[in-house]
This record gives C-alpha cells, structure tokens and sequence, in this order.
C-alpha cells in the first residue's frame, strides 16, 4: 500500500481527497494547516504528499522550500490558483506535478498513479554512465556528483535514468515526456524544460554552459557527448 499525506485546509476536500485515495486502497495520513504539514513530513516517510498552497501557518510555497528528508517523496500541488505562473513556481520549487482546482476523483486517482509510476525505479539492470565527475550508477538507482551523493526526486530520477540509459544519444521532447510522464503529458514541455534545470542545477559546474545534460538544437537532450 502506498503512504500518501494530504495537506488541505479545507476540510471537505480533504475528507473527500481521503475517501478516494483509501478506496483505491491507499494508506493516507492527512494534515489541517502548514505547521501540521511539516510536523507530519518530519514524522513518517510518505510516497505522495498532496500540497495545498494557501495554508494557514505555514504556506506550501514554504513547505516546498524547505522540503527535506531521504527519500525525497512526489510532491502534487492542488490549489485554486491555476494560472500558468502558480504552475510553473510550482515546479521549480520541487513539485511533481500541479492540478488545480477543482477536480474530479478520476483525475485525482489518474495524476497519482502517474506520480508513482515516476516513482518506479527499473527493474532490468544497468550499466555504471558517467561524464565528468557525475557517475549514474543504473544498477543501484545512485548518484554522485565528484564525492557527493546527489539526492534526487523520484521524478528528476526518472528522467536522469532515461538520459543516461541512452547516453550520447540525442532523446526527443517528446519521447522524453511519454516515457518519464506518460502520453498524457505529452504538450506539458514546460514539464521536460524544468525538471532537465533541476538536473542542471544539481549535477552540472556550470548550469548555464551544460555538459552533463546538452540541448541539441530543436531536437531534444543529450547526456554527455556524443556517440562518434
């Protein structure tokens, strides 16, 4: 069963977020305000944390920048705030995914299935990719960046484990998205554009000048150099 917390000030939707998530047979804690929020994140590990952002206490854009613990869970942001900005400071805070309000139970249940799908490691084993000092190992899902470990999100993994599978092979948007996000996702290029600068962020010297994760042209990403 997967552990999933929700985070909702409203205590209808979150009743009702509950009843669906525990009828499609998830374990769900649930917390009323910010400060709430946090103490649970501290408390217990969770696959999926469901994040309002206008909380009383302690708000979720707060909440997102401060997010810690190993492993890191998928973060989905439900708010009424649905504009393309909310969205995207979203992501770039750390979220998995963003679904506004309001929403349906076929979506909700739809959106975390595809939340742990990302979350998903491989089973079928793989080699050990490294370019510069950032060594992939596939086999055992780790990161390192020189000495250093690099913590990553299930989803930033996911799309780090496509790249370097396919390492010196240009990997299109669009077969990026189907594969780490699914054909749902398929005009979410916003989506592929922030999480590859996450990566960036994380493993490369120079985020502005990449040589871990390259942009080829139009065409798509590459991880290290090219095949010759």
């Amino acid at each position: 069963m997967t552990k999933v917390l929700i985070v909702e000030d409203d205590a209808a939707l979150r009743a009702s977020v509950r009843s669906i998530l525990e009828g499609a047979g998830h374990t769900v804690r649930t917390a009323a305000d910010g400060a709430a929020g946090v103490r649970e994140l501290e408390s217990g590990e969770f696959a999926v944390v469901l994040l309002d952002i206008g909380l009383p206490f302690v708000d979720g854009w707060k909440i997102l920048e401060n997010l810690e613990g190993s492993p890191i869970p998928s973060v989905m942001v439900i708010s009424a705030r649905g504009d393309e900005q909310d969205k995207v400071r979203a992501l770039d805070l750390g979220a998995d995914d963003y679904l506004a309000k309001p929403f349906g139970a076929q979506e909700l249940l739809a959106r975390i299935r595809a939340v742990l799908r990302r979350a998903e490691r491989p089973s079928k084993p793989g080699p050990v990719v490294s370019v510069g000092q950032v060594v992939v190992n596939l086999a055992t899902h780790t990161v390192q960046r020189g000495d250093q470990e690099v913590r990553l999100s299930p989803t930033e993994y996911g799309l780090l484990d496509q790249l370097a599978r396919h390492a010196g092979e240009v990997m299109a948007h669009r077969t990026l998205l189907r594969e780490v996000w699914g054909t749902a996702y398929f005009s979410e290029r916003g989506y592929l554009r922030t999480f590859i600068q996450r990566l960036r962020l994380k493993l490369e010297e120079d985020p502005h000048a990449p040589e871990v994760i390259v942009t080829v042209g139009s065409r798509g990403y590459r991880f290290g150099p090219p095949h010759i």
